[in-house]
């Protein structure tokens, strides 16, 4: 059996996502929507968190006790509407 971690950076060296990868996506989350309050989803954190990652990055957060959501994001010139995430007050 594998010893706990003892440390956050012995945790999050463990993890799928490091540290600084959560933490450019927490920060890219919280200016989008503060940036763009009445289109606040994100689909991507590039190059930390691509968009195929999200959920699970996201996923990380909410485990973290950040309040992110899943949100719909509409598309752009017809492209259809796709999930996004959005980090909550």
């Amino acid at each position: 059996m594998r010893p706990a971690a003892t440390t956050r950076t012995e945790f999050f060296a463990d993890s799928r996502f490091s540290e600084e990868a959560l933490i450019t996506l927490r920060d890219a989350l919280r200016a989008r929507a503060t940036s763009h309050p009445d289109n606040p989803g994100l689909v991507a954190c590039l190059p930390a968190v691509p968009a195929h990652r999200m959920a699970g990055a996201c996923a990380e957060l909410i485990r973290l006790g950040y309040p992110v959501t899943r949100v719909t994001v509409g598309g752009w010139n017809g492209a259809k509407a796709r999930d996004g995430w959005t980090l909550g007050a």
